[in-house]
């Protein structure tokens, strides 16, 4: 059986610009090589201080933000290379849900 959520190696990284238009300075790392499986009916929580890359992962994972690079399969589909139409129907499929402090 495969995992019904599969993320590879997931990184994304924010460049830091100088000015508006300015040449790149910096890179945050916001996340570096997450890798995970999940099978159906498994329950996954991350969990870490704040500023450490929760939300980002969940927006990666929903693709409402680009990759810097790894992969992301959820039932047999690479989340990566859908269309715009296909990956909204799939999000109806997945959902974040956080916690409120």
């Amino acid at each position: 059986m495969s995992a019904l959520l599969r993320v590879d190696n997931l990184v994304k990284h924010f460049p830091i610009h100088r000015h508006l238009f300015g040449r790149q300075t910096a890179v945050v790392h916001a996340v570096d090589g997450v890798s995970f499986e999940l099978d159906s009916g498994q329950t996954m929580a991350l969990v870490g201080e704040s500023g450490c890359g929760k939300s980002t992962v969940g927006r990666l994972l929903l693709r409402l933000l680009d990759a810097t690079a790894g992969k992301v399969w959820f039932d047999g589909k690479d989340l990566m290379t859908l269309s715009p139409q296909r990956l909204r129907r799939t999000r109806r499929e997945l959902q974040m849900i956080f916690q409120d402090p």
